[in-house]
């Protein structure tokens, strides 16, 4: 199989370093194993930085199950833990997969509107709904399923919106998530502002400190909340959470740990003085 795949951010976990990768699946491009091998051995290259224990993939094309198979392979061959998360259904042949390697999914779930969850998440993002229906087929075949849940923002993400969310998180037998809160991006602003009443998106924006009136005036990174109104929003879901009874970052780090329980092969080391030892080692036991 041949995919784009690109490096999305890094993460730390209980365990050390992670990557978040994604792909897309194009003409002319390389083969899965040698983008990986190629991406996670320019990581642990770095200096000082040391191995790569886990790699997350990221999911957002319902067409995407030749890559997710052929990436779960070569990562849990490898000997790092893989975490698939996902913003749509995925698709009958990377499930077997998956179960084979005993991966953790994610699924990405940020509202129970739809539309305000593709505009927070992305066009073609699926529905809450659907994507927690897609947890019981999960869940039917021995795959351990949490919730990435956000990005949520003020406003769109408001205590009543919480609550129900949390709720129909824990209805659907789910009962681990890690919290997101999102920046605001000029993307993410004009997808809100076709999917929201104004002045919810208004209320939104000043949140940000970004006057509603002068969209303009949003950095193309965009920005994130102060420090007052993240902490409120943080309060806002821990208590939704805890009095729903769902864990929030249960094992310390966003990388759910706890769901881990599988044996996986020993790490194999990919940066080039890693490669070079080993086959310095090889070399001379056969003498």
């Amino acid at each position: 199989m041949t995919a784009s795949v690109h490096r999305l951010s890094e993460l730390a976990t209980c365990a050390g370093r992670g990557l978040v990768l994604g792909a897309a699946v194009q003409d002319g491009a390389g083969a899965v194993d040698l983008a990986l091998a190629s991406i996670v051995g320019e990581a642990e290259a770095e200096a000082g930085a040391g191995p790569i224990s886990s790699v997350t993939l990221r999911v957002t094309d319902r067409q995407g199950g030749a890559w997710i198979a052929d990436a779960v392979r070569w990562v849990a061959g490898h000997g790092r833990r893989t975490i698939l998360r996902t913003t749509v259904p995925l698709p009958r042949e990377a499930i077997s997969e998956l179960r084979r390697h005993g991966v953790t999914v994610m699924l990405e779930i940020a509202h129970l509107d739809a539309a305000m969850g593709a505009a927070l998440l992305g066009p073609g993002s699926a529905s809450a709904a659907s994507l927690l229906q897609h947890a019981q087929h999960l869940r039917a075949n021995d795959l351990e399923v949490g919730v990435w849940l956000g990005p949520l923002m003020p406003a769109i993400s408001d205590e009543r919106a919480i609550t129900a969310l949390v709720r129909h998180i824990v209805a659907a037998d789910l009962r681990d998530a890690h919290p997101v809160l999102g920046r605001l991006t000029p993307t993410r602003l004009r997808g809100l502002i076709d999917a929201a009443p104004w002045p919810v998106v208004a209320t939104a924006a000043r949140a940000y400190g970004i006057d509603p009136e002068q969209p303009e005036a949003l950095p193309a990174g965009g920005v994130h909340l102060s420090p007052m109104a993240d902490a409120a929003l943080r309060h806002a879901l821990r208590r939704a959470a805890d009095a729903a009874g769902l864990r929030l970052d249960h094992c310390g780090c966003s990388a759910q740990c706890h769901l881990d329980p599988e044996q996986r092969p020993a790490l194999v080391p990919l940066a080039p003085r890693d490669l070079f030892d080993r086959l310095d080692a090889g070399v001379s036991a056969s003498r």
